[in-house]
């Protein structure tokens, strides 16, 4: 049995992979073509396009990594099929119920495939495109250091620690120099938000810098107008879902601290967490589906069936998280319910047909 489970696994992450592989080249070149058009803006060219896709391509397989599931489940199912290794199979006495358990193990490798990528590489190279695709369209951010983003705004320079979403920012740090490059002013601000077309910057220190000395004082609260474009900080911000699971708890428990709403982000952490249980599903649904082994034209149009059925799920399932912020339901529930509720259908199915 384990030469039987390894060769339905390894057949399955390559059809998997190989279907993986496909997706991310078609949409990248879509995504090539939509950034064209941003072309000549600022110093941003057709390399920094190229190179900006090619940043994205991990963030771009997270994100479809559960639709080639389902390709390559049923692509793996097909092919059986096409050699009568499926009919060999069920005649030896394999039951569906344990060729679906063979497919699992491949499920559990896809899946630490999935997370290597979505948790480790997706948010660094997401937030390095992000940068590079801000500083090449605005002159605003003209450094990121291990120590924040730096911008200078006529003779004061700008250091920016955290930048949050929402319009949040953290580590604020404003130097301004007078006219003979002497530095007069040192203003630290714990926080900021833009409000009402202003930066408001909270628990601030303040220390100037005369010829008759130094003074420093304390303000709970003061506003900016020229902290840094608010536009520039969208382009700069990774998206929620983009984050990894760490960034996002981290995140969330922020927002929470600090009496606002975390919803969003809570929805991208459930996300997170049932997204290895939707590419169990997506594996699993072709098991149900193809069960005439012996007609090949039923098996070509049950492996099609399969991938619609598929990809609506995980249109669906998409969905569902958003309609649970419309209608306030919790996240877990709103996020989770479909693809528990389709993991028990194909669970049902494969125990009738044992």
């Amino acid at each position: 049995m384990k030469i039987l489970d390894r060769y339905i696994a390894m057949t399955l992450i390559k059809t998997t992979l190989l279907a993986l592989f496909s997706l991310v080249l078609l949409f990248s070149f879509f995504s090539l073509v939509d950034q064209l058009d941003a072309t000549g803006k600022g110093n941003y060219g057709v390399w920094q396009a190229l190179y900006y896709v090619f940043l994205t391509i991990p963030r771009l397989s997270s994100e479809l990594f559960p639709i080639a599931a389902v390709i390559g489940s049923m692509t793996t199912l097909g092919m059986f099929a096409r050699h009568s290794e499926l009919a060999v199979l069920r005649t030896s006495g394999i039951s569906q119920l344990r060729f679906a358990w063979s497919l699992c193990k491949g499920a559990v490798i896809l899946i630490f495939i999935s997370l290597l990528v979505g948790e480790v590489l997706s948010p660094y190279t997401e937030e390095k495109a992000q940068y590079m695709r801000s500083v090449a369209l605005t002159e605003q951010i003209t450094l990121k250091t291990k120590y924040g983003f730096w911008s200078r705004d006529g003779q004061s320079f700008i250091n920016i620690r955290k930048i949050l979403p929402g319009d949040r920012v953290e580590g604020i740090y404003i130097y301004e120099f007078d006219d003979a490059d002497k530095l007069r002013t040192s203003t630290f601000a714990r926080s900021a938000e833009y409000k009402d077309d202003q930066w408001v910057l909270e628990d601030i220190t303040q220390t100037e810098i005369t010829d008759e000395g130094v003074n420093v004082k304390q303000m709970n609260i003061a506003t900016w107008e020229a902290l840094l474009n608010p536009d520039v900080i969208n382009l700069i911000i990774v998206k929620p879902r983009f984050l990894s699971f760490i960034g996002l708890y981290n995140y969330i428990s922020y927002l929470k601290a600090n009496g606002q709403s975390s919803v969003i982000y809570e929805q991208a952490l459930w996300s997170k967490i049932i997204n290895p249980f939707a590419i169990i599903v997506m594996v699993l649904i072709a098991v149900p589906l193809v069960k005439s082994y012996s007609r090949m034209a039923a098996v070509g149009q049950r492996v099609f069936l399969g991938c619609m059925v598929g990809i609506t799920f995980h249109i669906v399932n998409q969905i569902a998280g958003h309609m649970g912020i419309v209608y306030s339901l919790h996240p877990a529930l709103s996020v989770t319910f479909p693809t528990l509720f389709m993991l028990a259908v194909i669970g049902w199915l494969l125990l009738k047909e044992t």
